[in-house]
């Protein structure tokens, strides 16, 4: 006989126990803004947004790095049991803020209307708990087995080099037309690159490796999607962050098509951060959210959506194979009208 399991059920935090909880949350992500000021700090932060893009903020991704440095994939317990993965025993989970939406009652617990007679309605947050890759494992393996170490390894210095993601220039260059900007190769030293507003066009250094190539023309990209060429001495009085700002996306949109640009991205991010360690606190903060934002746009139009454009190639098929049926069927209508017209009329032979 089967025995229904009933799933136990944390006690009810009080409002109070929420709030220490979160203002907690606060403090933790004041001080674990301190580990952004090195290299290897910022690294991380960007390849757990490479990982997680799209699911949590900027703040969200810091407090989740302050807890577990070497995280890269963060979900839910649940997210994980959906995905086949159970929380090794003894993990403890990171927090981060989750947003409530709670409504306004009266003293009856019904809703309160506002003058135009709409419920009342706020944002609250609240501490949630979520567990890296790094702390979980397959459902199917031993407890015992030492999970995988998911932190890369990176010789840093020189140019980016390995095989281009397909289509990544193109698509690239697809964005960068879109703001009314034409991309070309050339001769930029020293730069690798650069972005000339007043003629509206981008140049990439030609005898650059390929794969380089794609990460300063991503840059470049995204100095226009992040609003930095529309007032060029806006841009020089805050360099720094915008430099950085630009080449966190080079790095995000990169690693998302599968190219690792951190060989040169991380040193270039560091070197233009600051000089002291509030330079680089304040240049990384200020930068986080333009990062993201910036990164999303971008992706959402050099992103290969693999199971859209099967799709769409399936869709063009079968039309070719429609327009050819077509075809052949009014060839072979032709025909037949043709041979009628050939045995009705007199003193014409019809021949087979």
């Amino acid at each position: 006989m089967a025995t229904k399991t009933t799933r136990r059920r944390s006690p009810r935090k009080s409002p109070e126990e929420r709030a220490a909880e979160v203002a907690a949350l606060h403090d933790l992500l004041n001080d674990a803004i301190g580990s952004l000021v090195s290299a290897d700090g910022w690294r991380a932060m960007l390849r757990a947004t490479v990982a997680n893009l799209g699911r949590y903020s900027a703040n969200n991704m810091i407090l989740i790095l302050a807890q577990c440095p070497h995280a890269t994939q963060v979900r839910g317990a649940r997210e994980w049991n959906d995905r086949g993965r159970l929380i090794r025993k003894g993990e403890k989970a990171l927090r981060i803020f989750a947003p409530m939406t709670v409504t306004k009652k009266d003293k009856d617990g019904k809703p309160v209307p506002d003058e135009h007679g709409q419920e009342q309605r706020r944002t609250l947050f609240k501490a949630a708990p979520v567990f890296d890759i790094s702390q979980t494992r397959p459902m199917n393996e031993d407890e015992e087995a030492q999970p995988e170490d998911t932190e890369p390894g990176y010789q840093l210095g020189g140019k980016t080099t390995g095989e281009v993601p397909a289509e990544l220039w193109e698509r690239l260059e697809r964005h960068a037309k879109g703001h009314g900007y034409t991309v070309s190769l050339g001769v930029t030293t020293p730069a690798d690159g650069f972005t000339r507003p007043a003629t509206r066009e981008v140049v990439i250094q030609a005898s650059d490796p390929e794969a380089h190539r794609t990460v300063v023309l991503a840059h470049e990209v995204a100095h226009i999607e992040c609003g930095h060429v529309a007032d060029i001495e806006e841009y020089r009085k805050h360099r720094g962050r915008m430099e950085c700002e630009a080449e966190s996306v080079a790095f995000i949109v990169a690693g998302v098509a599968g190219l690792d640009a951190a060989l040169t991205s991380v040193p270039y991010i560091a070197a233009w951060a600051g000089k002291t360690a509030e330079e680089v606190r304040e240049t990384l903060t200020a930068a986080s959210e333009t990062v993201i934002r910036a990164a999303k746009a971008i992706l959402a139009t050099t992103t290969v959506d693999v199971e859209a454009e099967a799709e769409h190639a399936a869709e063009e098929a079968a039309q070719a194979a429609y327009q050819a049926e077509r075809a052949e069927m009014m060839a072979a209508e032709q025909q037949r009208k043709a041979a009628r017209s050939a045995v009705s009329t007199p003193g014409v032979l019809a021949t087979a």
